[in-house]
């Protein structure tokens, strides 16, 4: 029964150090990560959005439903099948 007790003892003393360790570590990349920040950024009080990247030249197309077999296809990119009724065949 003694060692029943001191084995939970000594369990909780292992998971308080533990939680407290991890605690410190979190704060410590909290500060690094604040001081990054203040390195980063542009003298004044505010700064100006980035501009908008250049576009590649593809563009999101909406998927459709392929009344035949229930795939999502791109319609301008889109092949057969293989069954008979398919619309983009």
């Amino acid at each position: 029964m003694l060692m029943k007790i001191l084995l939970l003892i000594v369990v909780i003393v292992f998971a308080w150090f533990g939680w407290r360790w991890v605690k410190r570590v979190q704060a410590i990349g909290r500060e690094k990560l604040a001081g990054l920040d203040k390195e980063n950024a542009a003298p004044g009080p505010t700064t100006a959005p980035p501009p908008p990247r250049p576009q590649s030249g593809k563009s999101a197309e909406d998927m459709e439903k392929c009344a035949e077999c229930g795939a999502y296809v791109a319609p301008r990119l889109a092949g057969p099948c293989g069954r008979p009724g398919c619309p983009y065949g």
